[in-house]
């Protein structure tokens, strides 16, 4: 039973609670047995899971499943201990440490080479929370990869990996992805907020318009390979990102409503694409 706040794992996870230890760290911590299940169905390299005698008992079959997967047995650990260095304000009984997924990469070490397909770019999303739920949609939407550009937030964060839902685990992912790192041949296409008030003029081509022509030009730049900008809401896309792109792409909305979350809009536009992408 791990009771002391001095313990290996105990220092561990209270470090990479921390941005800055988190980088000199390589490991994850995942939380809550949905997170962990993840972990150990993708194949992660555990290091330690942890469970409270409580929660251990409650899920006997959970946990022998999650030590056979990942070939590691549970530790107990005391609950107060979990509660002090959990992210989670309500902590659910288990922990794991383990090793990044082997198909997340550094543009900044390697070569950046992209599969065939949709992939998304994130540039200046710092909210770990809207990084999760955009890795989400990511995954749903079939989209190839995840392309992060610097100064967005880090995918080990582990609000990042709560809010994904298993997605940020699995799927091809690159950070320290600068715009001169993205291949020349690749169509970029920039989601920008478009203004109906003020009469500043919209962007090229509207998303979920009635007009066939442009879905087709559209459907035609992206048929192969093509890559998706998204920035943040308050700030938008960076002028490099807006000065490389192919096209600027915009979502209609209501008058009263001058822009969507992030990660609202990088769903309903890659889903669309997704579709222009499939039409004949």
């Amino acid at each position: 039973m791990i009771r002391s706040r001095n313990n290996p794992q105990v220092r561990t996870i209270r470090r990479l609670r921390n941005a800055h230890a988190r980088r000199r760290i390589d490991l994850l911590l995942l939380e809550g047995p949905h997170l962990v299940e993840a972990g150990a169905e993708a194949g992660l390299e555990f290091h330690h899971l942890l469970v409270t005698p409580e929660f251990g008992t409650a899920h006997v079959e959970l946990i022998r499943r999650l030590e056979d997967r990942s070939g590691t047995a549970a530790t107990p650990i005391d609950p107060d201990r979990l509660l002090e260095q959990a992210d989670t304000d309500a902590p659910q009984g288990i922990a794991a440490l383990v090793d990044p997924p082997p198909n997340w990469h550094s543009a900044e070490d390697e070569t950046l080479v992209l599969t065939p397909g949709l992939h998304l770019y994130l540039d200046g999303i710092q909210d770990p929370g809207n990084l999760g739920a955009i890795a989400r949609s990511t995954e749903a939407a079939g989209a190839a990869s995840l392309l992060l550009a610097p100064g967005t937030a880090r995918p080990s964060q582990p609000r990042a990996l709560r809010a994904s839902a298993g997605s940020l685990l699995r799927l091809p992912l690159w950070t320290d992805v600068s715009i001169n790192r993205i291949p020349p041949g690749v169509p970029l296409l920039a989601l920008t907020v478009q203004r109906t008030s003020k009469g500043t003029p919209p962007p090229t081509k509207l998303l979920f318009s009635i007009d066939d022509s442009e879905h087709r030009l559209l459907a035609e730049l992206i048929s192969t390979d093509a890559i998706l900008a998204v920035g943040s809401e308050s700030k938008g896309l960076s002028g490099l990102v807006l000065d490389r792109a192919e096209a600027l792409l915009s979502i209609p909305t209501a008058p009263a409503v001058e822009s969507l979350n992030a990660a609202v809009a990088a769903s309903l536009a890659l889903f669309e694409l997704q579709r222009l992408r499939h039409t004949k």
